[in-house]
């Protein structure tokens, strides 16, 4: 960030607040060590409402909770003055400063794109919006390169939980998504990969981000782990939810054993891949397969017995791997996947 000029001419410091994850404020490129941690979720609720006042009551609700002390207000006082002093150490006791002003019987951070990087991933995420989808994709990952983390994640659980933080978690979540139906719709999968793992780690639950990973798995080739990621999904929400995957989960699943045929932009692998060291049993059906190389094809529509979360491969997934001619797609992923037997 450049050096911007004051209303008297003068040079002024670049600051840069970061609220995507541990709240941070940086001067000139170096690290402002911050006060206490009230001090601290204060500067996050006020930075996450940046341009929006913020009403005393309401900062004691959150920093207290229903039974804050007598002396909330004036406790709220002198935070609002040592956070003055550590954004401005030069600024005159009653004057007016450049980031937080008095407003409306409460307090008014003032910040934009380039200070903030909240609001600089929500102007990414706006133009993205208005952006075809290719250009769209790299909006998009520009965005989200922004968060190292939950909200405000220094700050404790309940003060975050009272500030509503979490609907700002869940703009992470959306823009994840929407940057994998860019990708997918722009022919890049491989871009958003990354992001939607994360996501999925972050959130295992959240079925529309699950979809999307499927699907861009899929797009790759990776369809025995967009199987897998099926799979585990639907264990987990029977298990912690008591509920089957929804529509949408399932129609990523059914659309990504639908299509057997890798995108034409993808590379063919040069050898065969190695061989699976979590493959047991069935090692005479194997032989018998591997010595006929399938000349009926009848392996290539076959499912064999047992889950692959209890040690046990599809037999076909293995027979590609040891008869590299036998694919008439020349893709292990693709019979892989052709092979697997879809959850209810």
């Amino acid at each position: 960030m450049g050096w911007k000029i004051s209303k008297g001419g003068g040079p002024v410091e670049p600051v840069e607040f970061s609220v995507l994850g541990p709240v941070r404020v940086q001067r000139a490129g170096e690290e402002v060590a911050l006060g206490s941690l009230q001090e601290r979720a204060l500067l996050a609720l006020l930075l996450v409402r940046a341009g929006q006042p913020v009403a005393v009551s309401e900062i004691v609700t959150v920093m207290w909770g229903a039974r804050p002390p007598d002396s909330a207000v004036n406790v709220v006082r002198r935070h609002v003055g040592s956070l003055r002093r550590l954004m401005e150490p030069g600024l005159p006791v009653r004057a007016v400063g450049r980031w937080m002003a008095r407003d409306a019987g409460g307090y008014l951070w003032t910040a934009d794109a380039d200070s903030l990087d909240l609001l600089r991933f929500r102007r990414l995420r706006d133009e993205a919006r208005r952006a075809e989808p290719g250009q769209a994709v790299g909006l998009l990952v520009e965005a989200l390169s922004s968060w190292r983390g939950p909200v405000a994640g220094d700050i404790a659980a309940e003060v975050r939980e009272r500030a509503g933080f979490g609907a700002v978690d869940r703009e992470r979540q959306a823009a994840v998504r929407e940057a994998a139906d860019a990708a997918l719709r722009a022919g890049v999968p491989v871009v958003v990969l990354p992001l939607l793992r994360q996501a999925a780690a972050d959130d295992p639950l959240d079925e529309p981000v699950l979809a999307r990973l499927i699907l861009v798995l899929a797009a790759m080739g990776h369809r025995c782990e967009a199987a897998d990621t099926y799979r585990t999904a639907a264990t987990r929400l029977a298990h912690e939810l008591g509920i089957d995957p929804g529509a949408e989960l399932r129609e990523a699943h059914r659309a990504s054993l639908t299509d057997a045929t890798p995108p034409a932009s993808l590379p063919r692998p040069a050898q065969r891949p190695h061989d699976l060291s979590t493959f047991t049993g069935r090692e005479s059906e194997l032989d018998d397969v591997l010595a006929g190389s399938d000349p009926t094809g009848e392996w290539s529509s076959r499912r064999s017995a047992g889950w692959p979360a209890l040690g046990r491969r599809p037999l076909p997934c293995t027979w590609r791997i040891g008869s590299p001619s036998g694919s008439p797609t020349g893709s292990s992923t693709s019979i892989c996947a052709a092979s697997t037997r879809p959850v209810p």
